[in-house]
């Protein structure tokens, strides 16, 4: 039998995205990654998760107010049919007009030095916008990445929240440590990897946590529903 994710709402889920990508549509002037991504037709609720490609992504920023911290790279990896296409993971940094501090920088191990010959925030956001059309977006910590994608949108076009299926481990962690009546509050990647039997892995690179994400979200879905292969639709909310 398969379990409803309790956040769940598959037709309002489904009407929001349309408005959004109705809203998106009448802007002209969008950029050729960002128009097909807001072009692309959506998913019917009854597509399997697993027929659909997924893209598995990874900022590390400064720190987490977007309206002042800065994205300084970004990680990403398609996951189709099952398999993570490590042949088509991407990594790469994003310059910075601030100066990284020694705390950012013992973190995310990303130095001055790394970024001196990176890719400006529009160009780093062309390329995961073109990856990023026609899949779902699979995260740790939605309200991360999410916060600093619409950060970037409103400055440049007025509109943020793009027309995007999300599959957030963190919150499949939270939702089945509720449902399992576990008293456990750590929601961390390595930790949730953990439970689930994963190894160990490299934190604070975003294409090795985006790596890890994957893994983690195919993990979850497997325990979750069992032998039933979730539908787009279970996972809206």
């Amino acid at each position: 039998m398969k379990l409803q994710l309790p956040w769940s709402g598959t037709a309002l889920g489904l009407r929001k995205l349309h408005r959004q990508q109705q809203r998106w549509q009448q802007i002209s002037g969008l950029p050729p990654a960002l128009q097909r991504l807001v072009n692309t037709p959506l998913p019917g609720a009854d597509t399997l998760l697993h027929n659909y490609p997924w893209l598995a992504f990874d900022f590390e920023t400064s720190g987490m107010n977007a309206e002042q911290a800065h994205i300084l790279s970004i990680g990403f990896v398609p996951v189709v049919a099952r398999q993570i296409a490590l042949d088509q993971a991407q990594h790469h940094y994003v310059a910075s007009s601030v100066e990284i501090k020694e705390q950012t920088a013992i973190l995310t191990h990303i130095t001055p030095e790394m970024l001196k010959n990176a890719a400006g925030i529009d160009e780093a956001m062309e390329r995961l916008f073109t990856h990023l059309a026609g899949h779902v977006a699979v995260v740790h910590g939605k309200m991360v990445e999410a916060r600093f994608i619409n950060h970037y949108l409103v400055t440049r076009y007025g509109l943020d929240t793009l027309p995007v299926i999300w599959l957030d481990t963190l919150e499949m962690g939270r939702q089945h440590q509720r449902l399992q009546q576990d008293g456990r509050e750590d929601y961390r990647l390595a930790s949730l990897r953990s439970r689930c039997g994963l190894p160990p892995y490299t934190a604070h690179n975003a294409l090795s946590d985006a790596v890890a994400t994957a893994e983690l979200a195919m993990a979850q879905l497997a325990c979750r529903f069992c032998n039933t292969p979730p539908t787009i639709g279970d996972i809206l909310g």
